[in-house]
Parts: C-alpha cells; structure tokens; sequence
C-alpha cells in the first residue's frame, strides 16, 4: 500500500515536471548596453532611427526615444556601462539598419545585423519553459565588426566605437 501511494506522488511529480510550454514572445531585443562608458556623466537621451537596409542610412523607417536608462546609480557604476531599455519592446526580427545617438553628441551606424531565432530554457519552475526569442550574434558598429553572442537578447556596443558629432 505504501508503495503504490510512492508510485502514485512519483508519477504525479514526473508527469508535472515533464510538462514542456512554450512562449514566442519575438522580442528584437530587450536592452542596449554601452560598455566601458567612462564617464561619471549619464546621458539624457537617446535616439534610436531605423533605415532600410544598404541604403546608407538615407531612407528612414521610424525614430524613437522611448527608452529608459539605467546603471546610472552609484551602486552599479562600477561595471562601467549604461543601459538603454525600451519602455515598449520591440519584436521581430532586426531587418533594417540602426542609428542610435546619444544626448546629440555620440552617433553608432549598426548595420550587418546578423540575428536567428533562439529557444532559451528557464528551468526554475515545475515543468520546462521555453522561450523563443531573436538573438543578436553579430553586427558592423561605425565599421567594427561585433560579436555579439554573448548578450543574446541585447545589443551590446563598446563607447569607444561611437563617432562623436560636430555641431
């Protein structure tokens, strides 16, 4: 009797930690992290403008400045990066170029935006969840090549490739 209720819990808890979910949230990218900022200075504002692809940023498709931005505190200036989070995700696919500007003065041209479609585990729950989104492997940054695989769902651009704007 003892063992078929033992049976019974164990085929309960194999049944529901086998159960598998998935979710397309088709997500572009969730962050933008400027690494090694070096400024004790947080930007104000950013600009991200979205232009046909190889038509060297002459034909726009939209411009947006809805982003929040973080790591700005004094707790978390020690890892020397802004983080830029849209207030509205974007989704699909990146198949268009980017020109995201900062405060006016710092401009980044991405074009070569090289992105598939990724399914990520998150294994903390009972059963499997998996989440399909867009990761980000590699992109040309004011004509730097950036591998990007690392930060799957975030774009992740070094400061030092921006080209500073004359006014």
């Amino acid at each position: 009797m003892a063992i078929s209720k033992y049976l019974k819990l164990g085929s309960v808890f194999l049944l529901l930690t086998s159960c598998s979910e998935y979710f397309n949230q088709d997500y572009s990218f969730q962050g933008i992290y400027l690494k090694e900022w070096n400024s004790s200075v947080c930007p104000k504002k950013i600009v991200y403008e979205k232009y046909e692809r190889k038509t060297n940023f002459t034909k726009i498709i939209n411009s947006y400045s809805d982003f929040e931005i973080r790591d700005c505190e004094s707790q978390v200036l020690k890892y020397n990066q802004r983080l830029f989070t849209p207030i509205t995700l974007y989704k699909g696919q990146i198949n268009y170029d980017i020109r995201l500007i900062i405060d006016d003065s710092l401009e980044f041209k991405i074009t070569n935006i090289h992105t598939i479609r990724d399914t990520t585990k998150y294994v903390f729950t009972l059963g499997k969840k998996y989440y399909i989104n867009n990761t980000i492997c590699s992109m040309i940054i004011n004509g730097h090549h950036s591998d990007n695989k690392d930060a799957k769902n975030n774009i992740v651009i070094l400061t030092k490739l921006g080209n500073v704007i004359k006014n």
